[in-house]
């Protein structure tokens, strides 16, 4: 596995926008060559994020498939901030607000995601009260419209557990104890949260194992993450969050050494089946 560079994640980016823009407008990949005057192979490399498209490709796609003036300028500003050159180090850090963005793209054509949580569940495992409860927890103050928008964001990255037409997810989730116990919203919303989160472990792409702070002698980690792999565009990341934005950390060394850390907390959690009876135990708690 070679190091990304900047110029490898916005190009994996655009290339996921552009096919999604593509598939929503109702074009073939091969009636969107007609604009751009190319061949078949060249929007397929650029939608598969292989190879870079210009910021006037960008713009003449973004006007072929009638989007919104804000979103081709956002696209075409993406373009733009392509890096000519290949920087040493490949660890991208997003400002807010566009790093949720590259998220959300990354996250829906991912084909493998592992994530290590320690006290909230993840949001594509999370039912919609769980959520507005969380998003009200941090922002008590935010207008009830901006919360109902961040919500539905939230549900619809959900699709990606249903993905049909492409290679499905396969997700991989290891969750502390803290997350099944902390309190989010009432009695009632934790119980249906996590009878949602034992139904969801049920299905074949998707695998919960929970970390129980019961047990002895494991590896202490500070802070969640995620490793992305993106088959198509050949990405292998790491995902990091804090108050500010977001990094990616793309150097080989670096994705090894956070999946050799996810083995051992894989290996020190509750096997799936456990896990399951520990969530509805926990779930009977709530009542």
């Amino acid at each position: 596995m070679s190091a990304l560079s900047d110029a490898d994640m916005i190009n994996a980016q655009l290339g996921i926008e552009l096919r999604r823009l593509r598939e929503e407008a109702g074009y073939t990949a091969v009636e969107a060559c007609e604009p751009l005057k190319a061949q078949g192979p060249k929007l397929s490399k650029i939608e598969n994020g292989r190879q870079g498209a210009t910021p006037d490709e960008v713009r003449i796609l973004c006007d072929f498939y009638d989007v919104s003036v804000e979103e081709r300028d956002y696209l075409v500003g993406l373009a733009e901030q392509r890096p000519k050159r290949r920087r040493r180090r490949a660890g991208k850090r997003d400002a807010v607000p566009d790093w949720f963005r590259r998220f959300i793209a990354l996250e829906s054509d991912a084909t493998e995601i592992k994530t290590y949580q320690i006290d909230m569940m993840p949001g594509l495992l999370q039912t919609e009260d769980y959520a507005r409860a969380m998003i009200r927890a941090w922002e008590p103050e935010a207008d009830e419209r901006l919360i109902d928008k961040q919500v539905a964001v939230r549900l619809k990255r959900q699709d990606v557990l249903r993905r049909s037409g492409r290679p499905s997810l396969r997700y991989d989730v290891v969750l502390g104890e803290g997350a099944l116990r902390r309190m989010l919203g009432d009695k009632k919303i934790m119980r249906l949260q996590l009878k949602h989160l034992a139904k969801m472990a049920k299905r074949p792409n998707i695998t919960v194992r929970v970390l129980p702070f019961e047990v002895s002698d494991r590896i202490s980690v500070a802070s969640a993450f995620e490793l992305f792999r993106l088959a198509q565009q050949n990405i292998a990341t790491v995902y990091l969050e804090d108050l500010f934005g977001a990094t990616y950390l793309t150097e080989p060394e670096e994705y090894t050494q956070y999946s050799a850390v996810y083995g051992r907390l894989r290996d020190a959690a509750l096997e799936p089946e456990m896990s399951r009876i520990l969530i509805d135990k926990m779930a009977e708690e709530y009542t």
